[in-house]
C-alpha cells in the first residue's frame, strides 16, 4: 500500500468525525428527517449526475416527472427515474428517518414512576392507607452524553450510507444504459449485414443466370444470408434483455420497450490515470470509507458508556404517606446499585471488541476500494487502447479490403470465397469496436464509482458549508 495513501485515509478518518455535526444536531428535539436527507442529497449531488432532492421528493410509486417513458431515453434521466423509483435506496432514506428517531430518543429523558397505594386496617392499629410513591433515574444523566454521541453516529452512517447507494445506483444506472447503447448499435450493424448479404446473394443469383457461377456459389451467400439473419434475431433479443436490465435498475421493470437510449455526451475521464492520483482522490471522498469512520465513532461512544457500569446507578425517590391518624410525611430518598458483583468489565470487553472489528472492518473497506481503484483503471486503459486500435487501424483495413473486394470480384478477378471473407472481416471488426467500446465506457463507469462518484477533488471544507443548511 502506497504511504501517501495510507496517511490519506487516516486523515479521512479524523476528518469523518466531523462530515455531518452541524446538520445532524440542529434541531435535536425534531423528529423531521428533512435537514439529514437534504445533507445525504449533497453528497450524492456532488458526485453523480443528477440532482437527488428533487427525485426523492417524487413519490416512489408514481410515473416519474424526469421522463415520458417514450423519448430516448438519455443516462442522467434514467438516473433521476432511478433515484425516485429504486427500492433499495428508498429503504436507505428510511433508515435515516430511524436513525433520527433514535437519535431524538437518545436525548430524552426517562420517563418518572409513580406508584399509588390505598391501605386497610385490619389490625385496629393506625397504618398507611394512602401511599404515594415515585421513582427517577439520575444514572441517565451522565450516560447521556455517550448515548447521544452513539445515536448520532449510527444518524451520521445512515446519511452517508445513503448517499453511497445513490453513487452505487448511478453507477449501475450508467453501466446498463450503456448496455442498452451497445446492443442497439450491434442490432443496427445486424441489420446492415443483412442487407449486405441480401445484396450479394442478388449478385450470385444473377451471375448464376448468366452462367458466370456456380450453384455453390449460391448455397454459401444463402447460408451467410441465413447466419446474418439468426445473429440480428439474437441481437434484437438482446436489446430487449438489456433494456430490462436498466429498467429493473431504474424500478420501472413493467415498462414497454418503446424506446431507444439516446448517446451520452463525451465521457468524462480522470486528469490523470496514475494509480496514486486515483487512490488519493478515492481517499479523500469516497463515503463509504467516511461511514465506516462514523460506525467506529458509534462504537468509541459504545465502549465509553459500557465504562459507566463502573460507577454506581442512582434513582432518586420521592414518597408521601398519610395514616389513619391523619398523619402526613414526605420521604425523599435514593436508591443506589452498587457494582460489587458486576463492575461492567465484560461489557466494556465486549465493546473494546466491537471497536477494533470496526476498526478492521474500516481498513477491509479501505483495502477494498484500493484494490477496486487499481483493477478499474488497469481495465479502463487496456479497453481504452484496444478500442482505439481497432477504430484506428483494424476497421478502416476492414472497410478498404471489403471495398477492394467487392469491386474485384465484380470484375471476375477473385471468387466468391474472397468477397465472402471480406464481409465477415468488416462485420466482425464493427462488432468488435463496439463491445470494446462498452466495456471502455463501463470500465471508466465502474472507476469513476471506485474513486467515490466523481473525478474531481471535493474538499472537506466545501462539503461541510454545503451540508449545513444554516
Amino acid at each position: 500500500m502506497y504511504s501517501t495513501y495510507t496517511n490519506s485515509l487516516r486523515r479521512l478518518a479524523e476528518q469523518s468525525r466531523s462530515l455531518l455535526p452541524a446538520v445532524l444536531l440542529a434541531g435535536c428535539a425534531s423528529l423531521d428527517p428533512h435537514d439529514n436527507l437534504d445533507a445525504a442529497a449533497s453528497l450524492a449531488s456532488l458526485r453523480i449526475d443528477a440532482e437527488a432532492a428533487t427525485a426523492w421528493q417524487q413519490p416512489v410509486d408514481m410515473p416519474s416527472t424526469a421522463w415520458n417513458g417514450r423519448d430516448p431515453l438519455h443516462a442522467d434521466v434514467a438516473l433521476a427515474v432511478a433515484i425516485q423509483n429504486n427500492p433499495t435506496l428508498r429503504i436507505a432514506l428510511v433508515t435515516i428517518a430511524e436513525r433520527r428517531a433514535d437519535f431524538v430518543q437518545a436525548g430524552l429523558l426517562p420517563n418518572p414512576t409513580i406508584g399509588l397505594g390505598i391501605g386497610v386496617a385490619i389490625d385496629g392499629l393506625a397504618g398507611a392507607p394512602a401511599l404515594v410513591q415515585g421513582l427517577q433515574a439520575l444514572t441517565w444523566l451522565w450516560t447521556r452524553p455517550d448515548r447521544i454521541a452513539a445515536a448520532d453516529a449510527d444518524l451520521q452512517a445512515a446519511v452517508l450510507a445513503a448517499a453511497e447507494k445513490t453513487v452505487t445506483l448511478a453507477a449501475q444506472v450508467g453501466v446498463a444504459h450503456a448496455a442498452v447503447l451497445a446492443s442497439e448499435r450491434v442490432r443496427s450493424l445486424d441489420g446492415e449485414y443483412v442487407e449486405v448479404t441480401e445484396s450479394t446473394l442478388r449478385i450470385i443469383h444473377a451471375r448464376r443466370a448468366a452462367g458466370e457461377a456456380a450453384w455453390l456459389d449460391v448455397d454459401r451467400a444463402e447460408v451467410d444470408l441465413q447466419s446474418a439473419t439468426t445473429a440480428l434475431i439474437a441481437a434484437t433479443h438482446q436489446t430487449e434483455q438489456a433494456k430490462l436490465a436498466l429498467l429493473e435498475t431504474m424500478g420501472w421493470p413493467g415498462h414497454t420497450l418503446g424506446w431507444s437510449a439516446a448517446e451520452p455526451t463525451a465521457a468524462v475521464t480522470p486528469s490523470t490515470g496514475s494509480d496514486l492520483a486515483l487512490l488519493e482522490l478515492a481517499a479523500s471522498q469516497h463515503l463509504e470509507l467516511a461511514a465506516q469512520a462514523a460506525l467506529i465513532q458509534r462504537h468509541v461512544a459504545t465502549r465509553s458508556l459500557a465504562g459507566t457500569k463502573r460507577l454506581p446507578e442512582v434513582r432518586f425517590t420521592f414518597g408521601w404517606q398519610r395514616s389513619f391518624a391523619d398523619r402526613r410525611a414526605v420521604m425523599p430518598g435514593a436508591q443506589i446499585t452498587i457494582p460489587i458483583l458486576d463492575d461492567g468489565s465484560p461489557a466494556i470487553a465486549k465493546a473494546q471488541a466491537q471497536l477494533e472489528q470496526a476498526r478492521l472492518a474500516w481498513i477491509a473497506a479501505a483495502n477494498s476500494i484500493e484494490y477496486d481503484v487499481r483493477d478499474t483503471a488497469s481495465r479502463w486503459r487496456q479497453t481504452a487502447a484496444q478500442s482505439l486500435i481497432t477504430e484506428r487501424n483494424l476497421l478502416p483495413a476492414a472497410t478498404a479490403a471489403l471495398r477492394r473486394s467487392q469491386s474485384a470480384y465484380a470484375e471476375g478477378v477473385i471468387d466468391l470465397t474472397v468477397l465472402l471473407l471480406a464481409q465477415e472481416q468488416h462485420i466482425a471488426a464493427q462488432r468488435t469496436l463496439v463491445h470494446q467500446r462498452l466495456a471502455e465506457a463501463q470500465a471508466l463507469i465502474q472507476l469513476r464509482r471506485a474513486v467515490g462518484g466523481t473525478f474531481e477533488t471535493l474538499h472537506t471544507s466545501s462539503l461541510a458549508a454545503r451540508e449545513n443548511p444554516s
